[in-house]
């Protein structure tokens, strides 16, 4: 089990964060993910850069913002601390640019 994590303190509320979560696991095209208890992390089996792995993403409210923390759990066999940290941050730089580009960017859009 991996010691390290990526953390990212986002200025959105919990419960949105929560839901962009899921939606990039979606995208990901993991279909199965599950919580770990109520108000758990969510746990889910996801590719990155062609890497399998189990990750752990939790998402809690802070002192600054809402607290998204990313971890690898189980790794692909072989894959270096490196490669379980760029696998961590992929996934919680997903989760913050979707909020971003739905919440700030979106609004401002105009139609064509």
């Amino acid at each position: 089990m991996s010691e390290q994590s990526t953390r990212r303190v986002l200025p959105y509320a919990r419960r949105l964060v929560g839901i962009a979560v899921c939606d990039v696991l979606e995208q990901e095209g993991c279909l199965d993910f599950v919580r770990d208890g109520p108000g758990g992390a969510v746990l889910a089996d996801v590719t990155v850069y062609g890497n399998p792995g189990r990750f752990s993403i939790d998402v809690r409210d802070g002192a600054a913002g809402t607290e998204l923390t990313v971890r690898v759990i189980e790794p692909r066999p072989g894959l270096s601390a490196e490669g379980r940290r760029r696998a961590e941050s992929y996934l919680a730089d997903r989760v913050a640019q979707l909020m971003e580009n739905e919440l700030r960017l979106e609004p401002q859009a105009q139609p064509c």
